[in-house]
């Protein structure tokens, strides 16, 4: 499958990654609809369409699909980009944040997939781009690994049992500190041209998994070192020299 004329739809499009995925696809003559947040800071295009939503809220995720229907005709595929990240706030009691973070990074998504298998019968392909932090427990990313697993286990209950009607293909990125997205949106890309059911960042980040995977003690030694980087992080903004800088900012 050639991205020539393909009609995609694209989640967070102004993020460094979408930024990356928008100029690969224009290039090679997709037709895109974009959903965003600040859909003003994505650079305009002929075949580009923005709409400003936010993917917590399911009125706007259903207008961007009726949107991206109405204006292509059809979607070949669908990409869910919208993600949001929080490293070393589990120990914060914020509601409105716990529930813009699920809402975001879970039923946001779900409903998304609800929602497109109900309007279109057949032929959609749906891409996840997931960071592998929601695999294993991980000492920071308490918050966002528990908001990612309910989407993970939906997309793959569901996936079983929606049989091949749709393609459903994850991409894992690296953590977002060694993430390149560059390189993550030519895996997008593969993707899309050649749909497979997990596709990774970099062959490193694959032989992680499947190392953590055959040799589960080792997981011993990662949470060690994220522990560890958790420690140093808020060792760090809770020192003197931390607070001044925020002072005088």
């Amino acid at each position: 499958m050639k991205l020539a004329s393909k009609k995609i739809v694209l989640t967070n499009g102004s993020s460094e990654l979408g930024k990356e995925l928008l100029s690969n696809l224009l290039s090679q003559g997709a037709l895109v609809v974009v959903g965003d947040i600040t859909p003003e800071e994505i650079p305009n295009h002929a075949n580009l369409q923005k709409y400003k939503i936010d993917p917590s809220k399911p009125d706007q995720i259903e207008r961007l699909i009726e949107s991206a229907i109405e204006t292509l005709d059809k979607i070949d595929v669908f990409i869910i980009n919208s993600e949001q990240v929080t490293f070393a706030e589990d120990d914060k009691e914020n509601w409105n944040q716990l529930k813009y973070l699920f809402q975001t990074n879970s039923l946001g998504p779900i409903f998304a997939i609800q929602k497109l298998t109900n309007l279109i019968s057949v032929g959609l392909h749906i891409i996840s781009v997931s960071s592998n932090l929601s695999i294993y427990p991980t000492p920071g990313y308490g918050l966002y690994g528990s908001s990612k697993l309910a989407f993970d286990y939906f997309w793959d209950s569901y996936r079983k049992q929606i049989g091949k009607s749709f393609q459903f293909s994850r991409v894992m990125a690296d953590v977002p500190t060694h993430s390149n997205p560059n390189q993550l949106a030519k895996k997008v890309v593969q993707s899309i041209l050649r749909p497979k059911r997990t596709r990774y960042e970099t062959w490193k980040l694959w032989f992680q998994v499947q190392f953590l995977k055959f040799l589960p003690f080792s997981q011993f030694f990662r949470s060690f070192y994220y522990g560890f980087r958790l420690k140093e992080e808020k060792r760090t903004k809770n020192s003197p020299s931390h607070a001044g800088l925020l002072t005088e900012d």
